[in-house]
């Protein structure tokens, strides 16, 4: 990331877990590469990080919604990020009723919404709250920001327009303010591939992880990207099944012709959703099917093809096994969702395994998933 991005700063997004991949080892191993910060999106995301160590910038995307969450923002040294006008009054008034109150100036971070029509302060909004933080010594202008709607898209006018209402509202900052509080408007994809959006910063979430959402779009592959979890599990049974047998629930699947069926201990209740059934799993280097419905602990995986597939063999289910690989995006594809919700619905009872082969430490760091 920072080959692509120059002399922009890298704000790492390890919200939801850091996308499923375990956000308080991600958030150590970040800090020791050298992340700029890091953004979350809960108060316990960042109390979890706060706990596990992490001692570098932290920003709450979305702010706090409440007293007792300011008082953690506050508590745990983050930098919160408003999004809507009313914020700055409902925060000076819990500031007021809190010990905490008392300190410095309470850092804030400003949202814009150029389009996404999701969060941020209306542009019309912008300049008025400007004014207020300016006037206000309860608050210090620390960041603008905002989030770009189909960066991944290569010929998107819509990104272009995002991108001049960003530099009109950039404009209204003085050069004391475009010195000290970080511009960011990319995202993973804006990051990698379009200079113009890349500011003083750029927030990446998807590319730390190894995926550039572009790819899935255009099929290109951006160079340097690997993706950085796998989920495999061992093969625990084999048995043979005679042509017609039907296999799991229901049995919505039959075996055309005698087969060799394996059984592997992930399923819907790991995360592995349902979705994926009808799709393909490696086994042997080669893929082979997933057959019969996925269950809640377990699926069944046709092996006939893998003539030597035997109980302790690796079952890949996302991830490499020599050169073939079962990326996110065609997981994500079979069952109709997003590439991210696949890494987030992987879920805490699959063990992690956390390996570090820069320098070919591995470590298990409780219950971790992938590699």
């Amino acid at each position: 990331m920072r080959r692509a991005v120059g002399q922009a700063a890298v704000y790492g997004v390890v919200k939801a877990d850091a996308y499923g991949h375990g956000a308080a080892a991600v958030a150590l191993e970040l800090e020791r590469l050298g992340i700029d910060g890091l953004a979350v999106a809960r108060t316990a995301e960042l109390e979890e990080l706060r706990r596990a160590g992490y001692g570098g910038r932290l920003l709450l995307l979305g702010g706090p919604e409440s007293p007792e969450d300011l008082d953690r923002v506050i508590r745990w040294t983050t930098t919160p990020v408003l999004t809507r006008l009313g914020q700055l009054e409902a925060w000076r008034a819990w500031l007021r009723q809190s010990e905490a109150g008392a300190g410095p100036a309470l850092e804030v971070v400003v949202e814009l919404d150029t389009g996404m029509s999701r969060s941020g302060l209306d542009l019309s909004d912008w300049p008025a709250a400007l004014d207020d933080l300016r006037a206000a010594p309860e608050y210090r202008l620390a960041g603008l920001m905002s989030h770009l709607v189909e960066s991944e898209l290569a010929a998107s006018s819509f990104t272009e327009e995002q991108e001049r209402r960003f530099t009109a509202a950039v404009g209204l900052l003085d050069s004391s303010e475009r010195r000290s509080a970080p511009v960011h408007l990319a995202n993973s994809s804006a990051a990698l591939r379009r200079a113009s959006a890349r500011w003083t910063a750029v927030r990446v979430g998807g590319a730390l992880y190894g995926l550039d959402l572009a790819t899935l779009v255009d099929g290109s592959r951006m160079a340097g990207l690997r993706p950085v979890m796998s989920v495999k599990a061992p093969i625990v049974d084999v048995r043979r099944v005679p042509a017609g047998a039907g296999v799991g629930y229901g049995r919505t699947w039959r075996a055309p012709d005698p087969a060799r069926i394996a059984l592997v201990r992930v399923g819907y209740g790991d995360g592995f959703s349902t979705g994926f059934g009808g799709g393909e799993v490696l086994v042997g280097e080669e893929r082979c099917p997933i057959v019969g419905q996925i269950s809640m602990d377990s699926l069944t995986v046709d092996v006939t093809g893998v003539s030597n597939a035997a109980i302790g063999d690796e079952c890949v289910l996302l991830g490499d096994q020599r050169d073939q690989r079962i990326g996110v995006g065609e997981l994500a594809g079979r069952a109709g969702i997003a590439a991210y919700e696949v890494w987030c619905g992987l879920g805490l009872r699959l063990p992690r395994h956390m390996i570090n082969r820069g320098n070919g430490a591995s470590a298990a760091r409780g219950p971790v998933r992938g590699q």
